[in-house]
């Protein structure tokens, strides 16, 4: 009853929506990261996350007019009414100005598999994240450590509701790591959805997840639409490259964040007299912070580049100092001079600096290259380990293992889940079967509403 007087009244209102809403998955099905899902209802329309798919470059979606090539080459999703006409040029799609589609996207987190398409979007529609991410964007953007995108961004609050037509959307915070990650929680007249974004249990604040389990199980969902990264790696065995590294590297990966950083203080005392190099994911603020504290307490200089500096600046408590590999601060020269007294921040492109130095202890930190499966990785690390430095793993995952997914679906106790952003979504289903929940595997080329759904999978629909 109360769906069908939510119907009438905005029937009476003159705004005309549709008793069902319409789900599309554009990517994300089989892959780690690019979802890209949509849900429509009459002419209003929301997208969530639009992330880089497998095999487009950066660089490229960065440019508008590489619009018309990326959609002839499958690098960009088909959406009708979301591309503007300069983007599309000739590209036998509607263009956002011919469409009556009110379209808004909402954004779970910063990281590029989920914006790094948002170079082809318009600056008219509407990019709603929370204000915590939309703020720490723009930080990203100054320091050129995120493209620069000129799209419309709405920052909201947590616990905030954003009306879109029929829609009510609401962003809960997760742990994730970088700054301002979300989950989003959808109603619409005919049921309710929640995009799991990216989480886990074991970052720096676990207690978000708590929060964030509650308020999911008290939502009821029909659907929930659930990470599974980690699924991707059951009964895989290590790769030939991941053997040879295996073998001429440290592997201090932790179970968790703060496993971690005990786990780094620990092989910085070993390494007392010699420098500290540390290769990081710049957007996981909170790991470099806790760094600090641990390299002033050694009595080190944590040194920054020029970017990183920049950025952690605003973030980085009082008590505590970082200090900025430049000529006016902390210089090449000083470190060559007194390394045991520094922990240096590098990047890949700046190794040639860092083996000008005396060889110490490297730690590579969720930094670039990422791991194996990139061609640069090997040679990456060939070189650190033959100018004589330890190369230490000191990495600690940004996602939810397999055993905590499969705890948080059962507390959660949607409807259906659909198990995505994961390259072994069947095993995920399997596993979620085998705990007794219902699990659905969406394809892509197809619409779905909630009633047929449920229709086919026999689940009993209150609403109908």
């Amino acid at each position: 009853m109360f769906f069908f007087a939510i119907y009438s009244i905005l029937i009476s209102e003159g705004v005309v929506y549709l008793k069902e809403t319409v789900i599309r998955f554009w990517s994300g099905l089989h892959t780690i990261g690019s979802n890209i899902v949509s849900l429509q209802n009459g002419d209003y329309r929301l997208i969530m996350d639009f992330g880089a798919l497998a095999g487009a470059d950066i660089n490229r979606l960065c440019h508008k007019s590489e619009g018309y090539s990326l959609l002839s080459e499958n690098l960009l999703p088909k959406i009708d009414g979301l591309y503007d006409q300069a983007t599309l040029a000739t590209y036998p799609l509607e263009s956002l100005e011919d469409s009556s589609i009110k379209t808004i996207l909402c954004l779970s987190h910063l990281h590029l598999d989920h914006i790094g398409s948002f170079g082809q979007l318009s600056d008219k529609t509407p990019v709603y994240a929370l204000q915590e991410s939309v703020d720490f964007y723009a930080k990203l953007k100054e320091t050129n450590l995120l493209p620069a995108y000129n799209v419309n961004w709405q920052g909201v609050q947590p616990g905030e509701v954003i009306e879109h037509g029929p829609f009510s959307i609401e962003f809960v915070p997760v742990d994730h790591d970088t700054m301002g990650a979300a989950s989003v929680f959808v109603t619409a007249p005919d049921t309710k959805l929640i995009y799991s974004g990216d989480w886990r249990l074991t970052g720096f604040e676990p207690e978000k997840m708590m929060s964030w389990a509650q308020k999911a199980n008290a939502f009821n969902a029909d659907l929930l639409l659930m990470e599974g990264t980690t699924f991707s790696h059951v009964n895989t065995d290590p790769s030939e490259v991941d053997i040879r590294i295996a073998a001429k590297t440290t592997d201090l990966r932790a179970r968790n964040e703060w496993h971690l950083i005990e786990n780094i203080k620990k092989a910085m005392a070993d390494y007392d007299g010699r420098l500290v190099a540390f290769n990081g994911y710049p957007q996981n603020v909170r790991r470099m912070i806790e760094l600090v504290k641990v390299a002033n307490k050694m009595g080190r200089e944590f040194v920054f580049n020029s970017a990183f500096y920049q950025m952690i600046q605003d973030y980085v408590p009082a008590d505590l100092r970082v200090r900025k590999l430049s000529e006016h601060d902390v210089t090449v020269e000083m470190i060559q001079a007194e390394p045991e007294k520094y922990m240096l921040q590098v990047e890949e492109d700046s190794i040639d600096t860092l083996l000008s130095f005396p060889a110490g202890l490297y730690l590579h930190s969720n930094g670039m290259p990422l791991g194996s499966y990139m061609p640069s990785y090997e040679p990456f690390v060939n070189r650190i380990v033959d100018a004589g430095w330890e190369f230490v793993i000191a990495a600690a995952t940004g996602h939810a293992s397999t055993r905590d997914l499969l705890l948080m679906n059962a507390v959660i106790r949607p409807k259906v889940i659909v198990p995505w952003h994961t390259f072994q979504p069947e095993t995920y289903a399997k596993a979620l079967q085998e705990q007794g929940q219902l699990a659905w595997l969406p394809e892509y080329d197809q619409t779905y509403t909630w009633s047929t759904l449920a229709a086919s999978l026999g689940v009993i629909d209150e609403k109908n």
